[in-house]
């Protein structure tokens, strides 16, 4: 046998394979695909304040509040982020 394939039936037979759910990828992309349009408006929300002609005070509580508001709408994203990392662990033990 060749070395490299020799090499290569080695090394796979050392690691196990590795398997989740085939519903945690879909789930994984759905999320992060939620969460990418909530920074990027949160961002585009956030560029159009420091354009905006108002004084800087009201500025401030302006972005003080988006940014409240951003974290609100990340949390239920993240939790489910969490679980789902939670679940993948538990795939792999």
């Amino acid at each position: 046998m060749p070395m490299d394939m020799e090499h290569l039936r080695i090394q796979g037979s050392a690691r196990p394979e590795r398997m989740y759910s085939p519903d945690i990828l879909p789930q994984l992309q759905s999320l992060l695909a939620d969460l990418a349009d909530i920074d990027f408006t949160c961002e585009k929300n956030l560029e159009r304040i420091r354009r905006s002609p108002t004084d800087e005070d009201h500025k401030h509580r302006l972005v003080a509040a988006l940014l409240e508001r951003h974290r609100e709408q990340r949390a239920p994203y993240v939790e489910e982020l969490t679980a789902l990392q939670e679940r993948m662990r538990a795939g792999f033990e």
